[in-house]
């Protein structure tokens, strides 16, 4: 392991829609495959105004050490200078950001990209078998998941060394592929002018999809939250709640299988995100596997590819590290 007084340490954060969680890389080993990230601070993403903000209070907790380099995963596309987030009202230049912060080095990468860039650094250990299967080497492995969002991202060998695209596949249309998903989808359609995969395979959007259900069959809501929603149907004490995160699972599944054909992802499936770690059980119980396989002439395509659940919490900031290392430059 590089020891410390050797290595510039440099700052990591995982900003989302709901919460930005941060930490300071004081040591890696990429032959090893080995990260140590301390000091771990998460803030809620709406006690700042904008992303620098959240950067000087998170420097506050630093004990005036002097940190002149950082990597950000951001939820939202990164393209260019110019960087707007998708579920939080934040808009930055990286140049201006990093001039404003005194940065020596400022990388910006979509959260997603990070969560693939973690996979590599991630033990046995982090992971829960959804489906087993078996990976194809070589092919592309896909990295997604509901949150605050839906990310996507994707993992491809490119030259022998595995690299990261980011997409965002979790704005294309929801498809819908039984009557009761049409007409979750028709209902929603009246109250949103786009009914994308995110609008339902998010935290806000299992809120409406239980409301959603509720009217389509005619029944009775109550006044909750996403959190209450899944705490209801985990120990079973609301029924609506339950049938909202069955067909939660299990139209996920669907579309998880949509995002296999699509991305020729044989080198295996990676569940990222902040709802599914929290309902494992639920979901290895649930329809998901069997509706993720359910694509006609082609299931037996979906059959051998493995799904695994991504169940360390803070891999985007593993991720975030090792994009910085792969682009400033060897620190070995």
């Amino acid at each position: 392991m590089v020891s410390l007084s050797k290595f510039d340490p440099y700052i990591v954060a995982d900003i989302g829609g709901t919460n930005s969680r941060f930490g300071l890389v004081t040591s890696i080993d990429k032959a090893q495959q080995k990260v140590v990230i301390e000091n771990l601070v998460t803030f809620k993403s709406s006690e700042f105004s904008s992303l620098e903000d959240a950067v000087l209070g998170y420097k506050e907790s630093l004990n005036s050490l002097e940190v002149k380099q950082a990597s950000l995963a951001v939820a939202g596309p990164v393209v260019g200078d110019k960087i707007k987030l998708t579920n939080l009202d934040w808009n930055f230049s990286i140049l201006e950001t990093k001039h404003n912060l005194d940065f020596k080095n400022l990388m910006i990468i979509n959260d997603f990209t990070a969560y693939a860039c973690s996979i590599q650094y991630l033990d046995k250990s982090c992971f829960q078998t959804i489906h087993k299967g078996i990976a194809v080497e070589n092919y592309p492995q896909a990295v997604l998941g509901p949150g605050t969002g839906f990310g996507v991202a994707l993992l491809i060998n490119q030259a022998g060394a595995m690299n990261a695209l980011a997409l965002e596949g979790g704005h294309m249309s929801l498809a819908a592929n039984t009557p009761l998903q049409a007409a979750i989808k028709e209902f929603m359609s009246r109250r949103f002018n786009f009914v994308s995969v995110e609008r339902v395979f998010s935290g806000p959007g299992l809120r409406y999809l239980y409301q959603a259900l509720a009217a389509v069959e005619g029944s009775q809501t109550r006044n909750i939250s996403t959190a209450q929603i899944s705490q209801y149907a985990l120990d079973g004490s609301d029924e609506m709640c339950q049938r909202t995160l069955s067909l939660f699972c299990s139209w996920l599944g669907s579309i998880i299988g949509d995002f296999a054909l699509t991305l020729g992802a044989r080198g295996g499936i990676y569940l990222g995100g902040g709802i599914l770690p929290r309902i494992v059980d639920f979901l290895r119980e649930s329809e998901f596997e069997a509706a993720f396989k359910s694509k006609g002439q082609m299931s037996y395509y979906l059959e051998e590819i493995p799904v695994q659940l991504v169940t360390k919490s803070n891999t985007a900031l593993i991720g975030a590290a090792a994009w910085f290392e792969n682009h400033i430059g060897e620190r070995m």
